[in-house]
């Protein structure tokens, strides 16, 4: 499926210039899943932005590697976390893959990063799931302004597990299966590899309630005619700027570079957390041992290293 993408001009020619190339060739890049393509496109915007002006380079084919140390350091500079300045660096590199007889090859990532000074991201064992409280309390907030999906995609996400990426991109037809069988079979997933995850009576309610409005054919959380990746943006901001409001006390300003056991800023990821803590705790209960009840809340998630789940479920007794 082609992107309808569209440069919006800035007003100034060196950005510009990139920007119709770069337009150009996001417009063919068939690479990664649309809402993947969408993610980078907007980490290209940014890069433009930055390397018209600094540089003043004419051709995208001529990027190369002192481009992104420049831009590294100068999104470090504006005092962004290694973890975001990774991803943009990656978003980059797809970029750089897109465009046809590029004068340069850009270094392998590991070692670029490790050259830029970008610490490797930490195993994640902090304390980022959302209480139940917390949830309400957001929920609540959003229905009271009138955001309705955010507060359904916010339920759904705290009862199956799904990424952000793989609730916004969830249609009608795909929740009406589930209802159906007791299994949401997810295909839009981060690395392709579609899982099923096994809906508990909450997460048939939740996402029963979710479609009740919804037309045929349509996704059950965007709105009709607004892009995915606009309303996942939405959503993210909207936690953003209102989680001061609702979350505990003892949780920190950022949701980032957190140190082991610190309780993190409320972030949509978050959500995942709490699912996964409240799966394991279920499996335990019903005599799973740590080893099985981790594989089962990885194999959920989309994992395949039950070691992965130690991040999400913070019991240090798991696995010795």
């Amino acid at each position: 499926m082609a992107m309808k993408y569209k440069w919006t001009s800035t007003g100034v020619g060196v950005i510009d210039n990139l920007g119709v190339q770069f337009g150009k060739i996001m417009r063919g890049a068939n690479q990664g899943s649309i809402q993947t393509r969408w993610r980078y496109a907007e980490v290209g915007e940014r890069f433009i932005k930055f390397i018209g002006p600094e540089f003043g380079l004419k051709k995208l084919q001529n990027i190369q590697d002192k481009h992104l140390d420049a831009y590294a350091k100068h999104l470090k500079n504006l005092g962004k976390a290694d973890k975001y300045v990774k991803n943009e660096l990656s978003g980059i590199r797809y970029l750089h893959r897109q465009i046809p007889q590029t004068r340069y090859e850009l270094m392998d990532g590991t070692k670029a990063n490790k050259l830029y000074g970008l610490g490797s991201t930490p195993d994640g064992r902090a304390d980022r799931a959302w209480t139940d409280q917390e949830v309400k309390a957001m929920v609540n907030l959003a229905r009271a302004v009138g955001e309705e999906k955010v507060a359904q995609i916010i339920e759904a996400s705290r009862a199956t597990g799904m990424r952000l990426d793989e609730a916004a991109s969830l249609r009608r037809h795909e929740v009406e299966d589930a209802l159906r069988t007791g299994i949401l079979k997810l295909t839009n997933t981060k690395g392709g590899r579609p899982r099923n995850i096994t809906l508990s009576q909450t997460a048939q309610d939740t996402l029963g309630r979710s479609i009740m409005k919804v037309p045929r054919g349509e996704y059950v959380f965007c709105p009709v005619g607004r892009r995915i990746h606009e309303f996942k943006k939405g959503v993210e901001d909207f936690i953003y700027l209102n989680r001061k409001e609702v979350q505990s006390q003892e949780r920190l300003a950022t949701g980032h570079n957190l140190a082991p056991g610190e309780k993190g800023a409320l972030t949509f990821h978050g959500l995942r957390h709490a699912f996964a803590r409240e799966l394991y705790a279920e499996k335990l209960q019903n005599g799973f041992t740590r080893e099985a009840a981790l594989q089962k809340v990885a194999e959920t998630l989309g994992h395949n290293r039950a070691e992965v789940s130690l991040i999400y479920i913070l019991d240090t007794k798991a696995i010795r």
